[in-house]
């Protein structure tokens, strides 16, 4: 794995380091400019960003723990814990103990909380496509690996 020297203008404390030029810096905009996007559109629907993630997680996945939700979510146990309560109460989910393991919380989703995915995912699109205007498939899986090591490179200890 290569990783950049001491002296590389994409650290922060190189002489010629500029924030237009640094990764962290669009990653943090792009993200912003997305959650905002995001937001708008999922509170016209009654819903918020964490709840559309573990519906579209459930979705994909298929009745899961509460702490794989979270692992897939990238939110503290704590947290989904509270989300998932929430959506429960909304009956967007269902819980039930696991089977093999009692200790263990498996989420669905339930035919209310399938509804809201459907209408979640119509209403996004735009989102997407605006956001990946200009980029062919070919970019659009390249800035995907690439994303992909810088992820790892973070979770991999």
């Amino acid at each position: 794995m290569t990783s950049p020297k001491k002296s590389s203008r994409y650290l922060p404390d190189h002489e010629d380091f500029s924030y237009e030029e640094f990764p962290f810096y669009w990653l943090a905009r792009v993200h912003s400019v997305y959650a905002l996007e995001m937001e708008k559109v999922l509170k016209k629907l009654g819903t918020d960003i964490p709840a559309r993630r573990v519906l579209l997680i459930l979705r994909r996945q298929g009745p899961v723990s509460v702490s794989e939700l979270a692992t897939h979510a990238i939110i503290k146990l704590s947290t989904i814990t509270r989300i998932v309560q929430r959506m429960r109460e909304d009956g967007l989910v269902e819980t039930r103990t696991n089977l093999d393991d009692a200790r263990i919380t498996d989420v669905f989703v339930t035919q209310k909380g399938y509804e809201l995915t459907d209408r979640i995912q119509e209403a996004t699109k735009k989102i997407f496509v605006k956001g990946y205007t200009g980029l062919n498939d070919a970019q659009l899986q390249k800035l995907t690996q690439t994303l992909q090591v810088v992820f790892r490179n973070f979770t991999d200890d």
